[in-house]
Formats: C-alpha cells, sequence, structure tokens
C-alpha cells in the first residue's frame, strides 16, 4: 500500500514538472512580434496565372525596403512574377493582410499559400537558396 502511495506522488509531482515547464518554456519562447500571413488571396495581386509569385511589400519612406525591391526583381530569373506593394499605393492590402512590418517578402503558391517569407533586411544568398529549396522540393505546384 506504501509504494502505491509513493508512486501516486511521484506521478502528481512528474505532472506539476512538466506543467510548470511548459509554461516557464512558453514566456521564454523568442518571436518577431510580427505578423506575416499564411495565405494571400491570388485575386488580389497581379499575375493571377503564374505558379509563383514574390510579393514585397513595402513602403516608400523604409530605407531598407529600396534594396530588397531591387534585388527581389533578380528572382524574376528564376520564372517566379514579382510585385512590390508600397503602403502608399496598396494600403488596402496592408491592412488586409495585417502588414504592421516592412519590407517583408513573401514567395506564395499558386493556391496563395505562403511558401517562404522573409522580413526586414535580408540576405539575398540566403533568400534565393530558400525560394529555390521550396521550388525544387514542389515540382507540381
Amino acid at each position: 500500500m506504501s509504494r502505491l502511495i509513493v508512486l501516486v506522488l511521484l506521478s502528481c509531482g512528474a505532472f506539476l514538472a512538466a506543467v510548470l515547464l511548459r509554461k516557464l518554456n512558453y514566456r521564454n519562447f523568442v518571436t518577431s512580434g510580427w505578423s506575416v500571413p499564411g495565405h494571400l488571396s491570388r485575386e488580389d495581386f497581379e499575375f493571377l496565372n503564374e505558379p509563383w509569385l514574390v510579393v514585397v511589400f513595402s513602403s516608400e519612406s523604409c530605407e531598407t525596403c529600396k534594396p530588397v525591391v531591387a534585388e527581389s526583381m533578380k528572382l524574376a530569373s528564376l520564372g517566379i512574377a514579382i510585385q512590390e506593394v508600397a503602403a502608399e499605393t496598396k494600403k488596402d492590402l496592408h491592412e488586409k493582410y495585417d502588414i504592421d512590418a516592412v519590407p517583408m517578402l513573401l514567395l506564395v503558391d499558386k493556391f496563395g499559400v505562403v511558401r517562404s517569407s522573409h522580413l526586414g533586411p535580408v540576405n539575398f544568398d540566403e533568400v534565393k537558396k530558400s525560394i529555390e529549396t521550396v521550388l525544387f522540393e514542389s515540382p507540381t505546384v
């Protein structure tokens, strides 16, 4: 009987420890704080019939955005359509997709699923590798 009581107490202790550790880890989890959409309606953008679209959310007042937009245009060599969405001219899309930080580069498939995202100043070699990986893994899209 005493063994059963010890077993129950140990089980309760393990359960409480697991709950506490989970809560502590949740508090220490680092997030960017910026929202990145997981899906875009392709009807909101140009190049509706292209299988892949890179959308660059930007702002004319953002100095970091200018090189990101310029470099993203080079991704057209991969057979990807590119569209810049500036906050000043397409404020409705920034609001619809809750874009609260720019520059934001999104690779979107023909179904509108965001397959890769990059926020802020980026290393374009890494962006290109990331996009090539998605394209290579998804030959049927």
